[in-house]
């Protein structure tokens, strides 16, 4: 458990290293029942700054639900700073949502907060060098035009990249009409080509709305969509999960690689961070710059990667090489 001296260290770092909240600001503080103590710890450290916080309660969303409701559009576009300190499974949802990328578009800085583990610690400079990091695999993206994946287990995945901008998220986020996951939160990510994504993706991590996968679920990659899920129970899930989606959730999304390093997995979503992992979004890819809407963005993690751009490997094995 987190002690309030903790969560109140970790509310200011957010507040002042990784927003920049200035006094005068308007910080809205988006939370469910769950995360109201962060929600309210957030908030106390924006008041500190001289900012005008308030805290909306929100329920968990649905996997199927992905857009906020009406008020909270209106209430995120009329802020100077959105922070959304809600489970991982919801910022991830939240993250690929219109309301989000609009928000963006005015203005607004916006902030992912995921609860870190009790006595994580992390340095304004290791959050510094972990966005240049990412920076600078962002630019690789942007530059290549052929992406690969490939792992141990017998993933061999490949796709376009021709066109495509490369992000690179980290934990700052000062400027206007810009997003960050806090507080140590890193990764590069890009939406391949609609259509280009082939080959089998062997997933030994973490999947969205399943967890932490007790056996490997292979993907079978065809034309840019998932056109075969096998493997034990969580494959069955998963399958029984894109069976009620929209007929856009199988979609091959995103090709994010983690740029964050030195820390342990946690076997959740926080772990797409971790250099050596990467992970396809299957589903929406409007957030990323593609042009395919869903209701889902769901991820799915491998570890021990090898990534190459136009056959140069960027993580070798899990060693990171940009």
């Amino acid at each position: 458990m987190v002690s309030f001296m903790d969560r109140m260290e970790t509310a200011h770092l957010c507040i002042e290293t990784c927003l920049g909240v200035k006094e005068g600001e308007k910080v809205l503080v988006i939370v469910d029942q769950e995360h109201l103590p962060w929600g309210e710890a957030l908030a106390a450290a924006a008041a500190v700054k001289g900012a005008v916080p308030a805290i909306t309660l929100i329920p968990e969303p649905k996997p199927y639900q992905k857009e906020p409701n009406d008020i909270i559009i209106a209430a995120m576009n009329a802020a100077d700073v959105a922070i959304a300190a809600l489970s991982d499974l919801a910022i991830n949802q939240f993250v690929h949502t219109k309301a989000r990328k609009d928000a963006l578009a005015r203005g607004v800085r916006f902030g992912n907060f995921m609860v870190p583990e009790p006595g994580e610690r992390v340095t304004a400079k290791e959050l510094l060098d972990t966005k240049d990091r990412a920076n600078r695999l962002a630019a690789r993206l942007t530059a290549a035009k052929r992406a690969r994946v490939t792992t141990a287990l017998g993933t061999d995945v490949a796709m376009s990249l021709e066109g495509r901008k490369g992000y690179g998220i980290s934990s700052i986020c000062t400027e206007k009409g810009f997003w960050a996951s806090m507080p140590n939160f890193s990764e590069a990510a890009v939406s391949p080509l609609e259509g280009t994504a082939e080959g089998v993706a062997v997933v030994d991590g973490m999947v969205n709305w399943i967890g932490f996968v007790r056996e490997p679920i292979r993907l079978t990659f065809e034309k840019g969509t998932v056109a075969k899920v096998s493997g034990g129970a969580d494959a069955e899930r998963l399958k029984a999960i894109w069976d009620q989606a929209d007929d856009n959730a199988t979609n091959v999304a995103e090709l994010g690689i983690g740029t964050v390093p030195n820390e342990r997995p946690r076997g959740n979503n926080q772990d797409k961070r971790l250099i050596g992992t990467a992970h396809f979004g299957i589903g929406d890819n409007y957030s990323l710059g593609g042009s395919v809407r869903s209701k889902m963005h769901l991820d799915a993690l491998l570890y021990g990667t090898t990534v190459e751009l136009d056959g140069e490997p960027v993580v070798k094995d899990g060693k990171f090489l940009a």
